[in-house]
């Protein structure tokens, strides 16, 4: 199980995030991905219409528990692995990413009037879920034990030649 948990963890993210490329490319009508959209009485932006069709997309729990399911695989599940710290970043990335074009999916979504009025609250725990998660694959991203891990840069701030040390030379010129 050890030697398979980063392979399975890459797995979650990259299903993740395909999940939620296409849906933005929905969402922003791109790579020519469409979505039916239907206009109701009311004149509304495609936009809008667009959003109201994708925002449940980017806060399923398909898409908010891959992530968070890598980051326990790869810093909780037998030890930290080798590229935990890589793991994680993209984990926050895709959290991250997922999290703001939901809240933009659902602005949209509300100005296009085709929801009703309290559809917005029963997205409200989607949306929750996502910002904890992103919040706990942050706090893990700054534990200890993954900054340990961090790559380590030489300590370049000492310029110092040694002509201070030597008293028969005085001061820089």
């Amino acid at each position: 199980m050890r030697r398979v948990r980063e392979p399975v963890a890459w797995a979650l993210l990259a299903l993740a995030a395909i999940i939620v490329l296409v849906s933005a490319c929905q969402l922003f009508s791109l790579a020519g991905a469409k979505i039916p959209i239907v206009s109701g009485p009311l004149p509304v932006s495609a936009f809008s219409l667009r959003a109201s069709a994708v925002a449940p997309q980017f806060i399923e729990a398909i898409v908010i528990v891959p992530p968070a399911l890598a980051v326990i695989l790869v810093a909780f599940t037998g030890g930290l692995t080798e590229n935990a710290r890589q793991v994680v970043q993209t984990a926050a990335v895709v959290q991250a990413v997922t999290f703001v074009l939901g809240v933009v999916s659902l602005a949209g979504a509300a100005a296009s009037h085709t929801r009703p009025g309290s559809w917005f609250l029963l997205e409200a725990p989607g949306v929750a879920l996502g910002l904890t998660a992103l919040v706990f694959t942050t706090a893990v991203l700054w534990s200890q034990e993954l900054r340990s891990l961090a790559p380590r840069l030489p300590d370049l701030g000492d310029d110092d030649d040694g002509f201070a040390d030597d008293p028969a030379r005085g001061e820089h010129e």
